[in-house]
């Protein structure tokens, strides 16, 4: 199980830290059109290729989504209660605490867990995720929000297509099917790069701030696989389906969560050291779960 997590946070640890030195010794990561070309190109293509790949029956699908929903409404609930507790303001704090890294560490851990049945899982729960950044994520850290920028957004308007072409059991042409798959292998890395760009300038040397980061990174992981373990239940599914779940629920603050602070002139230090703060909390949730359900 270690050279598993080995294996899946090798490339995000190496990606990160080669931000971490281009930053210090270039200015490639300088440009703000970074992010934008993550966000309105890399993520859109990424969701719609990886929908489009997976085989899965429209009821299992709509399980899923539904049981993602259900704990992401339950983990907002708890977490704004929590930031009330600590006098944090919900604006930017609730965000990265309810959306977890199904992504880039929640995807191939599944998977290297979990097997092709595990992966399955973790792109439909992490499409689901991926609405809730750029809908709760958005709404709350730009101060506002409206319904009919939901239309307009490229991710969403990715797993709407995606969803379309599932439900209908239609294809792309291979062509157009390549032509995504090589726009979507931009996104993670220059995400991972721009973080590690943040972790370099990091400059956090309040102790009750650093206090409160490490409650806030404890938080995340702990309260989205509790919740999970306790919805999931009333759901039909397997054990495999049941453990990549409570899995994905468990890992760490969303890179995502840290592009849109910087979009926003959020607190984007202190959510660049959750992110890293919560990984090995998010790993071992992760182990408990798979020792748990073999």
């Amino acid at each position: 199980m270690i050279a598993v997590f080995v294996q899946a946070l090798t490339p995000i640890i190496l990606l990160a830290g080669l931000g971490i030195l281009l930053s210090r010794k270039t200015q490639y990561l300088d440009s703000p059109q970074l992010g934008a070309l993550v966000s309105n190109i890399g993520i859109p293509a990424l969701l719609l290729h990886s929908i489009l790949n997976m085989k899965m029956e429209l009821s299992g699908m709509l399980s899923l989504v539904a049981v993602t929903i259900v704990i992401l409404v339950l983990v907002g609930v708890a977490s704004f209660v929590f930031l009330k507790l600590l006098g944090l303001p919900v604006r930017f704090y609730l965000p990265p605490l309810v959306n977890p890294n199904t992504g880039n560490l929640g995807t191939p851990v599944a998977y290297a867990l979990f097997g092709v049945e595990g992966l399955t899982v973790a792109i439909v729960v992490s499409s689901v995720v991926q609405i809730s950044h750029f809908t709760l994520g958005v709404g709350f850290m730009s101060g506002s929000y409206h319904p009919k920028q939901l239309v307009k957004n490229g991710p969403v308007l990715a797993l709407i297509v995606g969803g379309v072409f599932s439900g209908m059991q239609l294809s792309l042409p291979e062509a157009v099917m390549n032509t995504l798959g090589m726009l979507s292998a931009i996104t993670l890395p220059i995400m991972l790069m721009l973080l590690g760009k943040s972790l370099a300038s990091l400059s956090i040397n309040d102790k009750s701030q650093i206090k409160r980061v490490v409650s806030l990174s404890l938080f995340r992981p702990l309260i989205g696989s509790g919740v999970a373990l306790l919805v999931v239940p009333f759901f039909n599914f397997n054990s495999v389906e049941t453990a990549t779940i409570v899995m994905l629920h468990g890992m760490s603050v969303a890179v995502i969560s840290y592009m849109l602070a910087t979009r926003f002139d959020g607190p984007k230090d202190e959510i660049a050291l959750m992110i890293m703060l919560s990984l090995p909390v998010s790993l071992g949730v992760a182990g408990g779960v798979w020792w748990w359900f073999q």
